[in-house]
């Protein structure tokens, strides 16, 4: 077709895939590069949650969101650091993105019933609305081949299964048995059916290295794989993903030098780094999306240690959160990534962080009723999880000052007893008591009193890092000399949030990915190109 570009994209997870499917829309031929031997990036190890304001699927319920209201919510999280045009343009056009995605792609999207994180702020929604959850899937062969693999324990659990706690062993091998996937794998799943549809190629180990330059104009990428040394020539859609998995740039860029991740292997920072290549302005690099983790001893993946996010687990009555000394220090059923910031405290007395890794403390009461990460209530006590017989036995095994944890439970069980927890106000928020027990009198609050009680040990981590090269509102990647540096884009982990500090709701990372990702392809398939020859 005159006038449309090849595109190459550079990632195969929610943004490039999105955006691949945007350029094939728009007439472009299209290829995505992923440099592991599955698709899907961290978005198929992920909860494939999206928050989109104003979206039509909220719209044509209670009618609650608008602009005004959504744009009002981003300003009261901002810390001065966030995208204005950016969060506008965010606001305008994510509702009609999730609408094209399910009308252009396989995609189906039902409401997930999460208030936003800080619901109580101006602007923010206390009954949910914004987060869309993708619809289960059940992938071709051809999908499933290059599929990746999600955590034996994830898929194929729904997200209202997790809420309620009602996961059921039968359900979940049926779906096992019938290869039906849920979550991350489904929104994953969900976009490459359609890529394969409209004729997108899909190459798995094929890693880019290096931009091809026509001067300041990007004009192709360098690639390895097994086949070879490789070139490829069009515009370049940067969506491979943060830089977690990469220690020398995390030592570099992150607060805490070596987070715990749980994101996909091929996190290594390749996108930032070509598009430091070309002089790109960065932005966000010390921010990531934050979250307290678990490590399962067997956990890995490529070869590298994989973390567990903990959500409910923090949230449900029975249970505290203690730093290395045994003090609480957080609202543990505030949204994860307060939470995980919450855990970079530095303590100059022990020159420490002393919080980085923590421990989830909860008695015999909240075992017998609920999971924890893989560990079903019917199940024997792994190994990994500490036990005593008394609260001081229990802070011994676990290396924390017994008469401090002592004090710690104590105070907490005089007001959980009374359901006001007056040093962290848990329980007060919507979300603490959405994600809390609602068959229990108090969602989130209960004394810790049976015997034995129980500790596992918790982790500082990322879902995936925040800081990347600035764009602008069609993701053409800005110069630090100024401008846009032609035929370069950059979407999704790859690319500096334009949220800055703040984590909006559930969904937040994707929902931002799957908008600017179909925003950059429409863009890379029309903007004007060099002449290839």
């Amino acid at each position: 077709m005159s006038g449309v570009n090849p595109v190459i994209v550079v990632g195969s997870g929610a943004a490039g895939l999105a955006a691949a499917i945007a350029a094939r829309a728009g007439g472009a031929q299209v290829t995505v590069l992923e440099a592991t031997e599955y698709a899907g990036g961290t978005t198929a190890l992920s909860g494939g949650v999206a928050w989109f304001p104003v979206n039509h699927i909220e719209l044509a319920g209670e009618n609650r969101d608008s602009s005004t209201q959504a744009l009002d919510y981003l300003h009261s999280l901002a810390l001065g650091d966030i995208d204005e045009n950016l969060i506008q343009e965010f606001v305008d056009q994510a509702g009609q993105v999730a609408q094209w995605l399910e009308q252009n792609s396989a995609l189906e999207w039902e409401l997930l019933p999460y208030p936003d994180y800080h619901c109580e702020m101006p602007g923010g929604l206390q009954v949910g609305g914004r987060s869309l959850s993708t619809r289960l899937v059940t992938p071709s062969p051809e999908v499933a081949a290059i599929l990746r693999p999600a955590l034996s324990w994830r898929a194929p659990v729904t997200h209202l299964e997790v809420i309620t706690n009602d996961i059921n062993p039968e359900v979940l091998e049926q779906r096992r048995a019938d290869g039906t996937v849920t979550m991350g794998q489904a929104m994953i799943a969900a976009l490459l059916h359609t890529c394969f549809d409209v004729g997108i190629s899909i190459l798995t180990e094929n890693r880019a290295y290096s931009l091809i330059r026509d001067g300041a104009q990007v004009i192709g990428v360098n690639v390895r794989s097994p086949e070879g040394e490789k070139q490829f020539h069009g515009q370049i859609i940067l969506a491979s993903g943060g830089f977690e998995r990469d220690p020398e740039l995390a030592r570099a860029f992150l607060r805490l030098p070596e987070p715990a991740t749980t994101g996909a292997p091929g996190a290594k920072g390749d996108g930032l780094r070509m598009a430091m290549s070309m002089g790109a302005e960065l932005g966000n690099m010390s921010e990531a999306w934050w979250a307290p983790t678990i490590h399962i001893p067997g956990d890995e993946i490529s070869g590298e240690p994989l973390y567990r996010l903990i959500l409910n687990e923090r949230s449900r009555p029975g249970c505290i959160m203690v730093d290395s000394h045994g003090r609480r220090f957080v609202n543990e059923a505030q949204n994860y990534n307060d939470v995980g910031r919450s855990m970079q405290s530095f303590d100059a007395a022990s020159y420490t962080f002393d919080r980085a890794k923590s421990w989830l403390i909860f008695d015999k009461q909240y075992r017998d009723s609920y999971a924890i990460g893989p560990i079903f209530p019917s199940d024997p006590d792994p190994d990994f999880v500490h036990k005593g017989p008394t609260v001081e036995k229990l802070a011994e095994s676990i290396g924390v000052a017994p008469n401090i944890l002592f004090s710690t439970i104590e105070t907490f069980n005089a007001d959980a007893a009374i359901g006001v927890d007056s040093q962290f106000n848990r329980g007060q928020s919507p979300y603490d008591r959405a994600l809390g027990d609602p068959n229990h009198e108090h969602p989130n609050l209960r004394p810790i009193t049976t015997t034995p009680f129980y500790a596992i040990a918790v982790h500082a981590g990322t879902l995936g890092t925040k800081g990347g090269p600035r764009v602008d509102i069609r993701g053409r990647v800005r110069a630090i000399s100024g401008g846009v540096i032609p035929g370069l884009y950059a979407v999704g982990n790859a690319a500096a949030s334009p949220l800055g500090f703040a984590y909006p709701g559930a969904g937040g990372t994707l929902g931002l990915a799957l908008t600017f990702g179909v925003l950059a392809g429409r863009a890379a398939a029309t903007d004007s190109a060099p002449d290839l020859g």
